[in-house]
């Protein structure tokens, strides 16, 4: 009994021990390992197509809005015209507009449907495939547009309600939107005719005509899309399309019609190719493996191909702006340097009032100029922290004289408060902490019209804190999140009350971040703001001496003999007269080579080296210069390099060159003569030479 009952007990496991029962399990296991090899392939097949068709939908939304937006910049543009309000407002004739407004934009610029509505919203002038035409031909589009001439009339009535002076751009209305006509698609923009700014005393007292046109949704439109975005079958679906397609929404946004198109399915195509394959399960494997790591080997060479592209895009605007910037720097070194000229001589006080303003814009947009620069630089990762010895309530004390003329011009208390626990040397870059707390205490002083303003520094754990605190105008908590994005300001009225282009938050985010700290805002609307950042910033060495970020120029040199090579004949004569004053002999060279036999022949002081001439640079004049003197056993001369290039690579290549400094363009009176003292040694050296 006990046999036959354990062999009973045995019997099942006996069962899962047959050939038969071990060639079902791997059967079995086969079929389960096939079958999510299969799942896996239309997983993968499902995600390709389904990857492939989101990005086709990407591409067909944004050339639809690319295309979008040029209709709408066409309609602006030619209703932004002195000469077009004046032949549609205040008095119409319909040749000027055939001419300039239904050839223009329908020859020109391709659009098929043009309609001019009067002040009253009638329409007084259409235009249909490049001929003039009866507003009644073009009835059914001109009740279809009526949406898209409303929303423009609304929002060019908003701004003036918002602003009554406002003129040009700041005064147009304009809108956007798809309309179906019987079976037709097409993309409409419409504008308020609007004079150029400075004709303020043409505008009537009535509201302003409006032109809307349209470009049709054709087939040159799906030929264009087929040719540049490889769609299948493009085609124009109107209401709301099924399957992949794009919409074209009216101006309030609900979809009107569609672009719609065959799926490219890139999926289903490596599927059957991988079909014979996949009857063997070694052989599917390795197919779908092969198909899978060949397409992310693909997509992989398209990342990189994107991010080389990306970073050459990169290179080249760093370049472009460095460019500019040195273009920009040398017609604005001759209206600051004569500006600065013309102010060491006597003048009436209309013309000093008219000079002072010169200057200021001048300075404005140098300070614009640099900001850009600064912000490539960061962007880039080229701008680099200079860290040395300084003194911390010195930098704050300099920040405050700056500013003080204008806060007590504006009966502002502008006050420095340090701690005790903060004074004295510390190490890190004094040049970008000053800027950073120049822009905030600037942006305090222009947003505060009475009250105080006040700079705090004191220190919080191992870092140093640094406030800004003021009772200007505050701002709400919506804005504050936005208050360090680029070109941004708390809302469009700012920009126009106050000025600025909003780089300056930016960049001093940047910087701090850079430096290795964090800063925030702190705000209520009417009761001003904070702005608060914290440096890790290290103690200067016991005893050290603490640098100034930037020494007073000494009283400036006299009696020199001074050798200048400047190729431009503008800051030729920005030369002489900054140096006039000095009574300095001056010889002027118009190129490097000029500059080399100027020295060979004469005895000079001092050598002022522009970088860029034609025919021999400044850097290789300099070495030029540098062996006529090791050959005749002479001391060398000191020589500045006049430049608008200041980047620290730069620089280091002027010192190589054998260059004992720089003076920045557009020269500043007081720089250019700080730099002929430090190269000359003291005031006294100087009047001896």
């Amino acid at each position: 009994m006990d046999t036959v009952k354990a062999m009973t007990e045995l019997a099942p496991l006996d069962r899962w021990r047959s050939p038969n029962a071990v060639m079902g399990l791997a059967v079995a296991a086969a079929l389960i390992v096939l079958a999510a090899c299969v799942a896996l392939v239309f997983y993968a097949d499902e995600a390709v197509n389904h990857l492939t068709s989101t990005r086709e939908a990407t591409l067909m939304q944004r050339a639809i809005a690319h295309r979008q937006l040029e209709v709408a910049e066409d309609v602006r543009i030619v209703s932004m015209w002195t000469d077009g309000y004046e032949r549609t407002a205040r008095r119409f004739d319909v040749r000027w507009v055939e001419i300039n407004y239904g050839h223009d934009l329908q020859r020109s610029r391709k659009h098929d449907l043009t309609v001019l509505f009067d002040a009253r919203d009638r329409p007084i002038y259409a235009a249909k495939d490049g001929d003039t035409v009866p507003p009644d031909a073009v009835a059914a589009f001109t009740a279809a547009a009526r949406p898209v001439l409303a929303a423009a009339r609304r929002q060019s009535e908003a701004k003036v309600a918002a602003n009554p002076d406002a003129m040009g751009f700041d005064r147009q209305g304009s809108a956007m939107g798809a309309v179906t006509i019987g079976g037709r698609a097409y993309l409409a923009a419409a504008a308020t005719v609007t004079p150029e700014p400075h004709h303020r005393d043409r505008l009537l007292a009535t509201p302003l005509p409006v032109i809307v046109s349209a470009v049709e949704v054709n087939g040159e439109f799906l030929r264009w899309l087929a040719q540049d975005y490889g769609l299948k079958d493009a085609r124009v679906i109107i209401g709301e399309g099924a399957g992949p397609s794009a919409p074209l929404a009216s101006v309030d946004g609900a979809p009107v019609a569609a672009i719609g198109w065959r799926p490219d399915l890139l999926g289903h195509a490596v599927f059957r190719q991988a079909a014979p394959q996949i009857l063997g399960f070694g052989v599917a494997v390795i197919c779908v493996a092969g198909l899978l790591i060949l397409r992310v080997r693909r997509l992989a060479r398209e990342v990189v191909t994107a991010r080389d592209l990306a970073e050459a895009g990169g290179r080249a605007k760093s370049e472009f702006i460095a460019n500019m910037s040195h273009e920009i720097r040398t017609p604005l070194n001759g209206v600051l340097g004569m500006a600065q000229a013309m102010d060491m001589h006597e003048l009436s006080p209309d013309q000093r009032e008219r000079l002072r303003v010169i200057r200021e814009s001048g300075s404005t947009l140098l300070a614009l100029l640099n900001d850009v620069l600064d912000l490539s630089k960061l962007q880039a990762g080229k701008l680099e922290m200079e860290e040395a010895i300084f003194d911390l309530e010195a930098v704050g004390r300099q920040v405050c004289a700056t500013f003080g003329g204008l806060a007590a011009e504006k009966g502002l208390a502008l006050t420095l408060e340090v701690d005790e626990a903060v004074r004295g040397a510390w190490i890190g870059d004094a040049l970008r902490i000053r800027q950073v707390l120049s822009n905030l205490v600037a942006n305090a002083v222009k947003f505060t019209a009475s009250g105080s303003v006040t700079l705090a520094m004191e220190p919080c754990g191992a870092h140093v804190c640094f406030a800004v605190i003021d009772t200007g105008i505050g701002l709400d908590a919506a804005s504050i999140p936005h208050l360090f994005d680029k070109f941004a300001q708390a809302d469009a009225s700012t920009t126009r009350r106050y000025g600025g282009t909003g780089l300056g938050l930016a960049i001093c985010q940047e910087l701090v971040e850079l430096m290795g700290g964090a800063i925030k805002a702190v705000s209520q609307p009417g009761k001003g703001s904070r702005f608060a950042f914290s440096l890790p910033l290290v103690r200067g060495p016991a005893g050290a001496e603490a640098l100034a970020p930037d020494a007073a120029p000494a009283e400036p040199p006299r009696r020199l003999r001074v050798l200048a090579a400047e190729d431009n004949p503008t800051n030729q004569l920005v030369l002489r007269a900054l140096l006039e004053p000095l009574e300095a002999e001056v010889t002027l060279a118009g190129n490097g080579r000029e500059a080399v036999a100027a020295y060979a022949a004469g005895a000079f002081d001092v050598v002022l080296m522009d970088v860029q001439m034609p025919e021999m640079n400044g850097l290789d004049a300099t070495r030029a210069i540098r062996a006529l003197e090791a050959q005749r056993g002479v001391a060398p001369t000191p020589v500045l390099a006049l430049t608008a290039n200041v980047m620290r690579h730069q620089l280091d290549s002027y010192l190589a060159a054998g260059m004992d400094g720089h003076i920045a363009k557009p020269l500043d009176i007081a720089s250019l003569y700080a730099a002929l003292d430090a190269a000359l040694g003291s005031p006294a050296a100087a009047q001896a030479a």
